[in-house]
């Protein structure tokens, strides 16, 4: 993937500054500003090209693997320096679509949201995703989905039953026979069943932290089955999960970093690892 090489020669007074790289200009609302963030900070006009990490909040229905997945990104040098998660979920049962709607909502109208005790003005994050699985839950999705306001740039993720099929998609391209299956499950069991092939048909099961290290692999296996239905809810075996890592992608090449890169610097660590050095 292509970079930007964010240094110039330093000649005071001759020089100029190089021009920030292109990204996708901001959008007014009254709630404030939404859509990319310049990746520069207010000092590059003062002569310092110093790049800070795009934000991205993400309230997700579910506390634990979606937790645990980005929490390798979190916890990465390379990939932290490009985006910094605010990740936020109820402890114990999680949240609900309708619990996630009314805590944005709250949130978009205030102007400001508060993850971990911290408070952040919505004005400085640049991407918005609610993320949830289908489960029982499709009747309340419709109900959101069909009354979502065009000023709300909160965008849903949703996974047809739940984010296993995502973690699934990291690891293998085509669906297993014994998951096309699960459409005769009940749908209060279906994510439970899910979880169970994933720990039978992938070896060493679907480890959410594993499975982030796949995730271009993912993307593309998860475009390859993604399908809508009402309201672009995606249908069964299918989630839009690759559309917010994607996005995630675009904020890491456009600070001249890329996926490959932390995937390379983490084989080498292992491989050191392996060596004992």
């Amino acid at each position: 993937m292509a970079s930007d090489n964010l240094t110039y020669q330093k000649q005071p007074g001759k020089t100029p500054l190089r021009k920030p790289i292109a990204v996708v200009p901001n959008k007014q609302t009254k709630q404030g500003t939404t859509g990319v963030q310049t990746p520069y900070s207010k000092d590059h006009e003062k002569g310092k090209a110093v790049l800070v990490p795009a934000i991205v909040y993400v309230l997700s229905g579910g506390t634990t693997r979606e937790k645990v997945y980005f929490q390798a990104l979190r916890n990465d040098k390379i990939l932290s320096s490009c985006v910094q998660v605010l990740f936020q979920s109820k402890d114990g049962q999680g949240l609900q679509p309708y619990q996630m709607d009314e805590i944005w909502q709250r949130g978009r109208q205030r102007g400001k949201i508060t993850v971990e005790g911290k408070e952040y003005r919505l004005s400085k994050v640049d991407k918005v995703f609610l993320v949830t699985d289908v489960d029982e839950f499709e009747s309340q999705l419709v109900k959101i989905l069909s009354q979502k306001a065009k000023v709300d740039y909160g965008q849903w993720i949703i996974s047809n039953p739940c984010i296993e099929i995502w973690l699934y998609y990291c690891y293998e391209k085509n669906l297993a026979p014994e998951l096309l299956k699960l459409r005769y499950v009940s749908r209060a069991r279906r994510s439970q069943r899910l979880k169970q092939l994933n720990n039978d048909l992938i070896k060493g099961g679907a480890d959410p932290r594993k499975a982030f290290d796949n995730t271009p692999a993912g993307i593309a296996n998860s475009k390859a089955h993604f399908r809508t239905g009402h309201y672009g809810i995606p249908k069964f075996l299918a989630t839009s999960f690759h559309l917010m890592m994607e996005q995630i992608q675009r904020f890491i090449i456009e600070r001249g970093r890329s996926f490959e890169e932390y995937q390379e610097a983490k084989r080498k660590k292992i491989e050191a690892f392996l060596e004992g050095k």
